[in-house]
């Protein structure tokens, strides 16, 4: 009897430790948490860029050609992070 339970039990072990294999697709979110952590530091680090910029141009020491165009491209680089974002967080259930 006692056999028997063992038996049970290390097989239960070994057929879930296995299940994953049977499967057609893995599935692994931590790989687009991770993509989506990184992409909301790159944001956040893009706003403190534009903060930086804006200060700069009120005090002065960057010329209005040049402070618009590089807030431009700050802008483009951070809509592209922003549609990013939107595609994997359906995935993420946020």
């Amino acid at each position: 009897m006692i056999w028997l339970l063992l038996f049970l039990m290390f097989s239960s072990l070994f057929l879930f430790s296995i299940w994953p294999l049977f499967l057609k697709e893995i599935i692994n979110d931590k790989e687009d948490h991770d993509l989506l952590n990184t992409l909301e530091r790159r944001k956040s680090i893009l706003y403190r860029e534009i903060q930086y910029l804006d200060n700069e141009y009120l005090i002065e020491n960057i010329h209005a050609e040049d402070y618009n165009s590089f807030r431009a491209e700050l802008l483009s680089e951070i809509s592209e992070i922003i549609d990013q974002i939107n595609l994997l967080s359906p995935k993420q259930g946020i």
